[in-house]
Parts: C-alpha cells; structure tokens; sequence
C-alpha cells in the first residue's frame, strides 16, 4: 500500500523505513516543520523533566543556563513514549526515567507518584515542550500542588502546501492510506487539501488517538480508523487489517 506521512520530515523517514519493513511504501507530505526556539533554561532547582516529544530533547538548546552533564546524570525525567526516551538518552539524561504511552497517564501517574511521597515542600518540574500544545498536563500538575516551569523548545510551523507529488496521487485516487498523528496537523492537512481542491475522501485515514480522529470525522470522510492505543506500532498494526482488503477490492491502484 502506498502511505501518506504528513508529520515532522525526521520522523517521518523513521516511519517511512517502518513501513518499508513490512511491505509498503511512504510517501511524504511534511504539514508541520519544527524549528528550535532557542528558549532558555528557567533559573531555580528542578526535581524533574517532563517532555512528551523528541523535539524536546532533540532541539533544546545548550545556551546560557542549561543544566550541566552532571545534573543531566542525576535529574529524573518523565516522558511519553520510548523514542522520546530514547532521545533523553542521547541527550545526556542519564538517570531514572519514567516512560508513559501518552500524556495523560504520564499526568495521572506522576501526580499519584508525588501524593504518596513523604510530606514535604511542592516538587519543581521544567516541562519541554512545544509552543502549540495542550494545556492539560500542565494544568494536572499545577492542581496538585506542584511548579511546573515550562520551556518552549519548539515550534511547529504550519506548511503552505501539500508536497507536489503527493497532491498528484491523492488527486488521482493512488494513496491507500495517510497516517495522522495529531489533531493540529490533521487540521492542516484537510485545510491544504481544501486549498488545492483535492477530494481525500477516497484514501482510508488512520489516526493514532479519537482526538487526532475528531476533525477527519467531522469533515464526513468515510474511511477513518483510530489506532486501538496512541502508538505509532498500534497504527501501523491497523494497517494490516486495511492492506488486505485493498488488494482484494482492486478499489484503489494504491494499494501493494
């Protein structure tokens, strides 16, 4: 099957090479490109980082006031999913690290965590994150008592158009799937598309959580699938099922 891979161009060769893996091929059509703000380090003791992206690791800066490998060694540091801890590694954090498949859980689980430690003063975490993002882990953290003194690492720009190659095959009825990440990107995504009068109905839509889902089913498409869990692995299972039936309708000369 011949899959669209809208998100971040680095993580989505990753994908790409995934799905390479097991038989199909990507095609790319980055709505988002991330671009380092340059932010610096709050000033102040810190008992913990949070992050829920590489990005946060991959483009925080090394400026004035950034902690030193030593505290990089010692800090502990929560995060979602295995590549964002992967890429805490990479990035010196050495110490113990906590790893959630999504936000929410990661919230739930640390404010849990911090009301049964003995009583003491709140704790301080910095939260690496992105400019466009969701106020809810914040917002968990601070109703429980505790600073959170967010970094804005990144900032996810909006493209202006679809990739050329990519507008050909979806206006020609050639992809048998996109895969969506999030809610922001995929309301760029249909918004690209409105732009170049492209119908995007045809292609199955595969979303990695019902937020992600939301903007697809409320433009009426008839192929959306959400991933049984907010994992890329669990998106790329749905794939599977999709394959298959591709192949048999014959619907589509997308499909592999």
């Amino acid at each position: 099957m011949l899959v669209l891979l809208t998100r971040a161009l680095d993580e989505a060769m990753r994908t790409a090479a995934k799905l390479f893996a097991v038989g199909h091929h990507a095609i790319l059509s980055p709505v988002l490109e991330m671009t380092p703000t340059g932010a610096p380090w709050p000033p102040g003791a810190v008992d913990g980082i949070i992050a829920t992206s590489t990005q946060a690791f991959e483009l925080l800066s090394d400026g004035e006031g950034a902690l030193s490998p030593e505290a990089r060694r010692l800090v502990p540091v929560y995060v979602v999913g295995e590549r964002t801890e992967a890429a805490a590694r990479e990035r010196g954090f050495l110490g113990r690290i906590v790893v959630e498949q999504d936000a929410r859980d990661l919230a739930a689980n640390l404010v849990a965590a911090l009301a049964v430690s003995p009583a003491g003063p709140p704790a301080r975490f910095v939260y690496l994150a992105g400019r466009d993002r969701k106020p809810d882990l914040e917002a968990a953290v601070r109703a429980a008592g505790h600073e959170v003194a967010t970094v804005e690492v990144y900032v996810a720009q909006a493209a202006e158009e679809l990739d050329e190659e990519a507008a050909a095959l979806l206006e020609v009825d050639r992809i048998g799937a996109a895969l969506h990440y999030s809610r922001r990107s995929v309301e760029i995504f249909l918004k690209l598309a409105a732009q170049a009068e492209i119908d995007v109905s045809g292609a199955h839509h595969v979303a990695i959580s019902p937020d992600a889902a939301a903007p697809l089913e409320a433009a009426g498409l008839p192929h959306v699938h959400v991933a049984a869990a907010p994992r890329e692995q669990a998106m790329l299972d749905l794939l599977v099922t999709l394959a298959p039936r591709e192949s048999v309708s014959g619907g589509r000369s997308g499909a592999a």
